[in-house]
């Protein structure tokens, strides 16, 4: 009988033990036959199925089992660049953030921002040759943030089998006409582009619609920091506050960032297969109102459904009249009324925004000076209003963690509270890690604490950052001070 680690080659019929790498499911003698085999092999290796139903649009499922780190989709993306609000000067060639010592590199005909002049992306025909000629064509003054807008209205004009694939992407473009937002913002956009649009009747419902296809379907990347990408099956992913799946990026040999896409947990076949649109370490009502401005959905799982945010109470406030504390009667219901959970108090949903809203403005004040006893005078005031676990007190508390002293008695209590309120809302660490690190970290410098033990885990947590990305850096320093000790 063989084992699950062996088995039978489709093109000769020899025993295997090479596996794919992506279903693990297919075995094969030799890499030339697991080549020869892939047109016929491909279309049952995908780990998941499209579905559709009037709620979710089209969505993922599993078509079968998986183990924690599977890979479920690995694809470069449909088209990329720059995100529509940055502000950041981006490389046209190869989408890095152009440093400001290096603010005269461009592109030698159409002058746009390069990293620097002999960025290969710059070069090359597939990558920013495709869109040269338009900008010197339009006379289109840099501005990073319109690049993105600018390529998918290359895909459409040259009728381009991507802009195909993202015409069948969700743009709502029913929820972005005239008086919102989203509609001032696309004319905007027609205004700078005006040349561009000149010869097409229809350019402002296009930009409209483009603009939709970004906002609704984007990613962002990490490398490159500073780029957006839609993808044509990652992007299928519905939204979950408690998500089963991680993404990570890399660049390949043509530049693009790729998307790899793995299990966080077990999932059983046909489970959804889920992301975040959001924070983690936003309470309900700000995640809420963020799905519903940029997305246009409301979520419902079981996170949002729990007023006490699965005994986080990242949004619960304090009663000023008792030792209670104030919660929504139904979470789900933007409007809802707040009730104390031991007096007979009511709020009503419009001053509990204006509340929260006044403190949030007070704390980002006092965060931009970042001192101490700022800090610590900030924290007292918040729990007196609000519960301890609460968003903006957990926000100012891992500022003030690396502040304190060691020996500041404190220290200790801020850490453990901020360790279970991560871990119980990123319970698979995937993208809280570096909120759990810092403060493992913390914790290990208290008097009494398995110092050890917890840059350990810490380690552990950090292991699946980005190169060059801020955790991984952290991981370096924690990494330094663990062989020293």
């Amino acid at each position: 009988m063989e084992s699950k680690m062996e088995g039978i080659c489709p093109i000769c019929g020899e025993h295997a033990t090479l596996r794919c790498s992506n279903c693990k499911q297919q075995f094969y003698c030799s890499k030339d036959h697991q080549r020869q085999d892939w047109s016929s092999h491909k279309t049952t290796c995908q780990v998941w199925e499209i579905h559709e139903n009037s709620e979710l649009g089209r969505h993922l499922l599993a078509s079968r089992d998986l183990n924690p780190g599977d890979l479920i989709l690995s694809e470069t993306p449909l088209v990329w660049g720059p995100a529509l609000h940055t502000d950041q000067r981006v490389c046209v060639g190869c989408g890095k953030q152009c440093e400001s010592t290096r603010a005269s590199a461009r592109c030698i005909k159409c002058l746009w921002p390069a990293c620097q002049t002999n960025c290969a992306g710059l070069i090359d025909k597939n990558i920013h040759g495709l869109e040269c000629s338009y900008l010197i064509k339009g006379r289109i003054v840099p501005r990073c943030d319109v690049l993105l807008v600018i390529r998918m209205l290359i895909l459409l004009r040259k009728k381009s089998k991507y802009w195909t694939a993202l015409q069948k992407l969700q743009s709502h473009e029913d929820s972005r006409g005239p008086g919102t937002t989203a509609y001032d913002e696309a004319m905007e956009i027609c205004q700078y582009i005006n040349r561009l649009l000149s010869d097409d009747s229809s350019g402002k419902d296009i930009v409209r619609k483009i603009c939709g296809l970004i906002d609704v379907n984007a990613l962002e990347t990490m490398p490159p920091e500073g780029s957006v990408a839609i993808y044509e099956t990652a992007c299928l992913l519905e939204h979950s506050c408690l998500a089963n799946t991680r993404h990570s990026f890399v660049i390949d040999d043509k530049g693009r960032p790729r998307i790899s896409v793995k299990a966080l947990c077990p999932i059983k076949k046909g489970d959804h297969l889920s992301t975040m649109y959001t924070h983690a370490l936003w309470a309900t009502r700000v995640r809420q109102a963020h799905l519903l401005e940029t997305k246009y959905f409301s979520c419902h799982c079981k996170r949002c459904a729990d007023p006490t945010e699965l005994g986080t109470h990242l949004g619960t406030m304090r009663c000023p009249h008792d030792n209670g504390f104030i919660l929504p009667k139904d979470p789900l219901n933007f409007e809802s009324e707040w009730k104390c959970d031991s007096c007979p108090g009511v709020l009503t949903a419009s001053e509990v925004a204006q509340f929260i809203g006044k403190l949030e403005e007070d704390v980002d004040e006092v965060m931009s000076q970042a001192r101490k006893d700022t800090l610590v005078d900030l924290l007292s005031r918040l729990t007196t209003l609000l519960h301890p676990g609460h968003q903006q007190c957990i926000t100012v508390s891992h500022s003030l963690i690396q502040l304190l002293p060691d020996n500041d008695t404190r220290k200790p209590e801020l850490c453990k509270r901020i360790i279970e309120t991560t871990k119980a809302l990123d319970p698979y660490g995937a993208r809280l890690v570096l909120y759990t690190a810092v403060a493992l970290r913390e914790l290990s410098t208290c008097p009494g604490e398995d110092k050890k033990s917890l840059l350990s885990e810490a380690m552990s947590l950090l292991q699946f950052e980005p190169p060059s990305s801020p955790g991984m850096q952290r991981n370096t320093g924690l990494r330094m001070i663990f062989v020293c000790m």
